[in-house]
């Protein structure tokens, strides 16, 4: 069965994220940016919504050349609240693991996965599932993505890539070919700009020019492994597999409250299976959690969060449970609205201590 992979990226992420908390920077300029502190216009551009894009601003400029290139536009520049995107990348990820086979996170705001199972490899049935994912993700979330789908991780990069901002594009296997062909070398996933200067020193311009080299020729520039993926990913057939499994840094559970409230009890028992759900992850796991957070999205569609450090951590369900309430209380009282879904995230993990290894230090009674 020929394997169905998708990669879905969302739209410059950090500055929709804001646009969704207030929509009234849709029609401005946004740039969420990284700031020094040395001056007030010390740092980095991280994302810029496709207003800023525009007017030439782009991910990696100066702040102070941003500004000089939004003069007059009245632009919106926002300090980068990492734990804020990670708290909106992270149930979007819990929401892609429920509609997908498997799902390989690649950074805070794209993710690699297969589904092939699940639809018998009908890449006619994958264009109705990514267009299910993308109206899913556009309901809960209200942010636009881009989704691409093929037979490898590559041609799924690259359709992803296509269909920005906000589109769908599905290449099926007999049409990989003329799909990649005529794009440029350098768009390859995994050609970096060392990688592309040396093609274009050979003449390689197209992944088509780069399918139809022998072996041999790469292998004098790049050596055997890195030339027979080069091969293969210039022909769409990579067998580079989804990874699911890998170490995981924090567990979330969110749900969506059958009604808004701000009532914290409320809240945290309809959460309630939540709770058992990231006590089970670290039992299964033997590890302890140092943090415990209880995230709240209000009925504005903002994202608040209240966190609690534990020293030594802990994984006992009574304290989760009665960290997560305090922690909701306090959330209510500075919100000032309703919840309209909640969250509970354990995070800081250590390795459990055992009874066996704790009786090695233990001098029994004489």
């Amino acid at each position: 069965m020929t394997r169905v992979i998708g990669h879905v990226d969302l739209d410059y992420f950090y500055a929709q994220v804001e646009e969704v908390e207030d929509s009234s920077l849709k029609s401005r300029p946004v740039i969420v940016c990284v700031f020094s502190g040395r001056t007030e216009d010390s740092g980095v551009v991280s994302t810029a919504n496709y207003v800023a894009r525009g007017f030439g601003v782009h991910s990696g400029m100066p702040i102070a050349l941003a500004r000089r290139k939004l003069g007059g536009k009245d632009p919106a520049v926002i300090k980068m609240d990492h734990e804020k995107y990670e708290v909106v990348s992270g149930r979007i990820m819990q929401d892609l693991e429920k509609e997908v086979d498997l799902l390989e996170p690649t950074g805070i705001d794209e993710a690699f996965f297969d589904i092939t199972t699940s639809i018998e490899g009908d890449f006619g049935r994958a264009q109705e599932k990514a267009a299910s994912i993308k109206k899913l993700l556009f309901e809960n979330e209200h942010l636009t993505c881009s989704i691409g789908i093929g037979r490898s991780k590559v041609v799924a990069k690259l359709a992803s890539d296509m269909a920005k901002p906000g589109g769908l594009m599905v290449v099926a296997p007999n049409g990989t070919a003329a799909f990649m062909s005529p794009l440029s070398a350098s768009k390859l996933y995994g050609v970096g700009p060392k990688t592309a200067a040396v093609l274009d020193h050979m003449g390689i311009k197209t992944i088509g020019d780069l399918a139809r080299l022998a072996p041999a020729e790469l292998e004098n520039h790049f050596g055997r492994k890195f030339s027979a993926y080069l091969l293969s990913a210039s022909a769409g057939t990579d067998s580079d597999p989804v990874v699911v499994g890998l170490e995981p840094t924090q567990f979330s559970r969110i749900i969506t409250l059958k009604r808004d409230t701000r009532d914290p009890r409320e809240a945290c028992a309809q959460l309630s299976e939540g709770i058992d759900y990231v006590h089970g992850k670290l039992l299964f796991l033997g590890r302890t959690s140092k943090t415990i957070t209880a995230i709240g999205i209000l009925n504005d569609l903002s994202t608040k969060t209240k966190s609690r450090t534990f020293e030594p951590p802990t994984n006992d369900l009574n304290t989760i449970r009665e960290t997560t309430l305090l922690l909701f209380e306090e959330l209510s009282g500075v919100a000032g609205k309703d919840f309209r879904r909640v969250g509970v995230r354990v995070s800081g993990f250590e390795k459990m201590i055992d009874q066996t290894s704790l009786s090695e230090f233990v001098r029994p009674a004489s």
